[in-house]
């Protein structure tokens, strides 16, 4: 049983990585989105791509210059995360990549990742390696952006882990300042002393857990804002090792300082759609 929850939760800190990865190129470069960058990889990563291989992080910028003044967007279309036998995570992916060059050209193609990433204790894991493969031309063009996805999913999976693994500390850089989240309870929680006191109380209470999404709906809300609306099917272990189940729907708006590694959370509203309970069999 552990299982299927372990492996839940190493696909939210592998995608709360794997999102990250596109968000330095579809924003404008400064030196600290190319850290941010920096700080998803390890040092002897290895990059094989059809402009050739490239080990090491030493000399990202000079290696992002090329793409100055370029618009990118990255549309993941479906994710596979695995744990390999010596321990490290892999990825396998696919995504829609758009592109609109300084001179106007136009490009919109398909391609699959093969990633590598290794654990690190008590820290998100780093690509090791990245292997991308064009696998088709897609003929009709019509630019999206695919930043305000990529920017608020890697929040996502790195908020439903902390949830999952609590851990008061690593949520204060999840949190905006004036935070206020509305449980489902309809308790209101607006200060740091009283969610780690909430949190406290999962973890007396649910030995293990972990979320699945659907219907996760962004819009950019133009004013460094992203609203948020997602439901979660919770899956859960209590301290009386029964099976229980729950489903939730999320209205979330999230702050955005581009500079920042992640979004925050300004304002949680959860409703009940299914009750917590216990169940015989998942």
């Amino acid at each position: 049983m552990e299982n299927i929850f372990k492996t839940q939760q190493q696909s939210h800190l592998v995608l709360a990585q794997y999102y990250r990865w596109y968000q330095v190129y579809e924003v404008p470069f400064t030196a600290e989105r190319i850290n941010n960058q920096k700080d998803i990889l390890s040092e002897d990563v290895e990059l094989s791509s059809q402009s050739g291989t490239t080990k090491g992080k030493e000399g990202l910028e000079e290696r992002l210059t090329v793409f100055t003044g370029w618009k990118n967007a990255h549309h993941v279309q479906n994710t596979t995360v695995k744990e390999l036998p010596n321990g490290n995570l892999s990825l396998e992916a696919d995504i829609l990549y758009q592109n609109i060059r300084p001179d106007d050209s136009k490009y919109n193609y398909t391609l699959h990742y093969s990633t590598q990433l290794k654990q690190r204790e008590n820290d998100l894991p780093v690509f090791t390696k990245l292997d991308l493969k064009a696998t088709g031309v897609i003929e009709e063009f019509k630019f999206e952006s695919a930043y305000p996805e990529n920017r608020t999913k890697s929040f996502m999976h790195y908020w439903l882990y902390l949830m999952e693994k609590p851990d008061a500390e690593k949520f204060k850089e999840l949190l905006a300042p004036d935070f206020s989240l509305q449980l489902s309870s309809n308790e209101k929680i607006t200060a740091l002393p009283k969610f780690e006191e909430w949190l406290k109380s999962i973890t007396e209470r649910i030995l293990t857990s972990t979320h699945s999404y659907k219907n996760f709906k962004v819009t950019d809300n133009k004013d460094n804002t992203f609203s948020v609306s997602v439901d979660f099917d919770w899956k859960g272990i209590n301290v009386a090792e029964e099976k229980m189940i729950a489903q939730t729907h999320h209205e979330w708006l999230l702050t955005n300082n581009m500079d920042e590694r992640f979004v925050r959370m300004k304002t949680m509203k959860v409703t009940t759609l299914k009750p917590f309970q216990v169940v015989d069999k998942f």
